[in-house]
């Protein structure tokens, strides 16, 4: 076989790209189409291919071979229909069969039955069930107690009233579609907290007409706090939800912020995020709840001792005959869940104030503060019986005149928290205690004392950006240089600064030049312009510029008898021209000719 030309050669390598591309039964035409290109026969067409470019009507197998004749294109536009009709709880709500007739009708056509677009979606992973577990899941850890819990509530299937417990079964929750439970003014809420860490699980009661800040902070306060014959107890430093009314609400938040907790939401509907307190709350649901409806109480107090007596058995691995151990792959046995939390320590496990603190401090709001001269600020922090002083010396982005935010925190010597505004729009957040070291006189044992010792204050980050920028426009001069420098009106950068003049030697581009439109002035103004007369004196000036010496006295008798009451502007030209002529030419003036 003839070799090919180079660019033929590489002609017949793009068409094998092209064939390799194409959809099951697209390569004939784009064969023949080159066939008639090249004036070739399809045959020897598939020769060069195979000699060529290396290509093989077989090397390829279509990818529905063997199982449809189906394209690719439908399928993904069946899936894609499937796939936007699922629900935000995850339930499919259109089939095969519908989804089918739906593009069927938009002119898709399919062939086959829909037990096999069934299993061609399967294949393809373009089903629902595929596409569900299509995000991977990053594992998260924690490591320690206590440094993150998780909290999810859930509304329950029970309620109480008159003193008497009720549960609603299945059938009548689905039959009714919450009608029933729409008809019940205080429902129960479940809140459920899980600790990372060591998967302690705490769950907690009320009674109340829906999800609320005001439950959600008696749970906290029941979780976090100290309880009789309860192990558990301390602040997180994370706490894992999702974005709830309730969780992020200003008071929630603000709370938080006191107690030095860091929310981290997750998107609404990814339950997998907080998986660990999604399976407490199947957890307490099974194993706890499962056995009031064998064993009822009659109010939320009981139903709360109940849950307390189940989780500490439970998290202790004492309930009789049941294995309640932690199962990890990290651990090399099964291991109760209070052993694992055992494992805090002293610095790890931060105990929660009083209530009535808390509440307190919930309610507060940021307050603005000015940074005096000597970078202090003053705040009094509900804890303490009189304003402090809470020095800032040495933070960055702290200057003298600034106004900062300042809220009180739980933990810590009177400590508040100082958020200072950045150039960049975000915050810089420090954590600050008071003065409390002072002589018997009431003033700072830091302070410098006089006349035995100087101490300068600390530079801030401007004083230091400002000094930086001092020797690069003095260099080699001290503050006292700088500032006679300044006084003086001394060209900085030693005068050496060019900062205009190399703008003479650029070297303008040649443009062509563009037409324009006059603007024709208004009557009056061209009246104006017409009529407009230099006196005597300025005549004068203008035409002994415009003759090169001063006028003789025969031109000068002329103009005082000719232009008695001034020169009109327009003539000064004329009369240079007249006075610049041959002296055997007689003078002429406008508007008429007058022999000298």
């Amino acid at each position: 076989m003839p070799a090919l030309s180079p660019e033929i050669h590489q002609y017949v390598c793009r068409l094998a790209r092209q064939l390799d591309a194409v959809e099951h039964g697209g390569a004939t035409p784009l064969v023949q189409q080159a066939a008639n290109f090249l004036n070739w026969s399809p045959q020897t067409v598939y020769r060069h291919l195979k000699a060529a470019a290396g290509w093989s009507s077989g090397r390829r197998a279509r990818s529905d071979k063997g199982s449809t004749s189906v394209s690719s294109d439908a399928l993904a536009t069946l899936g894609a229909a499937q796939r936007e009709a699922i629900r935000d709880n995850g339930k499919q709500t259109l089939f095969t069969t519908t989804s089918r007739g739906m593009l069927e009708q938009n002119g898709i056509s399919f062939g086959v039955s829909n037990g096999h677009l069934n299993r061609l979606m399967r294949d393809r992973k373009l089903n629902v069930a595929a596409q569900r577990v299509a995000t991977p899941v990053q594992q998260l850890s924690a490591p320690y107690p206590n440094h993150t819990h998780q909290v999810d509530p859930s509304l329950c299937l029970m309620y109480y009233m008159k003193g008497r417990q009720y549960i609603i079964r299945d059938r009548e929750f689905y039959k009714n579609k919450l009608d029933g439970m729409a008809k019940v003014q205080f429902k129960l809420f479940r809140y459920v907290l899980y600790d990372k860490a060591s998967a302690t699980v705490v769950p907690w009661y009320c009674e109340a007409q829906g999800e609320n800040q005001h439950n959600l902070f008696d749970f906290l306060m029941h979780a976090w706090g100290e309880q009789d014959g309860r192990l558990f107890r301390g602040v997180p430093r994370f706490m894992l939800w999702d974005k709830g009314s309730a969780n992020t609400s200003a008071a929630i938040k603000n709370l938080l912020k006191q107690l030095e907790v860091e929310p981290l939401d997750h998107e609404a509907g990814n339950a997998r995020a907080k998986g660990g307190v999604e399976n407490a709350n199947n957890i307490v649901e099974t194993q706890f709840e499962s056995r009031l409806r064998f064993e009822p109480v009659d109010n939320i107090e009981q139903l709360n001792a109940a849950a307390s007596a189940w989780a500490n058995a439970y998290n202790a691995n004492l309930i009789p005959h049941q294995d309640t151990r932690l199962r990890r792959a990290g651990l090399a046995t099964s291991t109760a869940r209070y052993d694992l939390w055992q494992l805090i320590t002293a610095d790890q496990l931060r105990l929660l104030p009083p209530v009535e603190v808390c509440r307190a401090l919930m309610a507060s709001k940021e307050q603005p503060r000015q940074v005096r001269p000597n970078l202090s600020i003053s705040f009094k922090h509900p804890a303490a019986e009189r304003p402090g002083t809470y020095s800032l010396r040495g933070l960055d982005g702290v200057n003298v005149g600034d106004t900062v935010q300042v809220r009180a925190l739980v933990y810590g010597d009177n400590a508040v928290q100082i958020e200072v505004p950045r150039y960049d729009g975000e915050t810089l957040i420090y954590r600050v205690e008071p003065e409390t070291a002072f002589d018997r006189f009431g003033q700072p044992e830091a302070a410098a004392e006089i006349g035995a010792e100087y101490k300068s204050a600390p530079r801030t980050e401007a004083e230091l950006a400002a000094r930086t920028m001092d020797a690069k426009a003095y260099p080699g001069m001290d503050a006292d240089e700088v500032k006679a420098a300044r006084s003086k009106k001394a060209a900085p950068f030693e005068g050496k600064l060019v900062a205009h003049s190399y703008l003479q030697d650029v070297e303008l581009p040649t443009y062509l030049p563009r037409s324009g439109t006059e603007i024709e002035a208004p009557a009056h103004a061209q009246a104006a312009l017409a009529t407009a007369m230099l006196d005597a004196t300025e005549a004068m000036l203008r035409l002994r510029a415009g003759i090169g010496r001063n006028l003789t006295g025969d031109e000068y008798t002329f103009m005082t008898a000719r232009y008695a009451e001034g020169v009109p502007e327009d003539q000064i030209d004329a009369l240079v021209h007249q006075f610049t002529a041959p002296a055997e030419q007689p003078m002429r003036a406008a508007g008429g000719l007058r022999a000298v």
